[in-house]
């Protein structure tokens, strides 16, 4: 798809001489190029050694010992799930829009495996069980 938005960039690109306002639509259609290429390099790996986030703007690399806590929260006008990670000074935000729910809810049971129980917050099983029932 990013592949076809690169080209309605380059077809607008050529077409400038017509109107001089079709660069905003070209630097549009580049931009969503980009945005669409992105977004679909994005992963996440839990393995045994640590919860690494690849690709995107601000790569994650957190070794389990690092971690200080884990909370729920909604955002956003549809209250999205966020579950946000906190370790050293930084913070990896895990969004519940990004995933299938099936997928979703195998990434917090890994979590929950992964990490010790004292440092979920009373928010995260509260919104956990009332959001993400079986």
């Amino acid at each position: 798809m990013s592949v076809i938005m690169l080209g309605m960039a380059g077809v607008t690109f050529t077409q400038l001489s017509v109107s001089p306002v079709l660069i905003f639509i070209a630097f549009t259609f580049l931009f969503l190029a980009w945005s669409m290429f992105a977004y679909s390099r994005l992963h996440l790996i839990i393995s045994d050694n640590a919860l690494v986030l690849k690709g995107g703007l601000k790569p994650h690399d957190i070794d389990w010992k690092t971690i200080y806590k884990v909370d729920m929260q909604e955002a956003g006008k549809y209250d999205d799930l966020q579950t946000v990670v906190h370790y050293n000074d930084r913070k990896l935000k895990i969004a519940h829009s990004f995933y299938l729910k099936r997928q979703y809810k195998q990434i917090l049971q890994l979590l929950e495996m992964k990490i010790a129980p004292e440092l979920f917050t009373p928010k995260y099983y509260q919104l956990k069980e009332k959001r993400l029932k079986a």
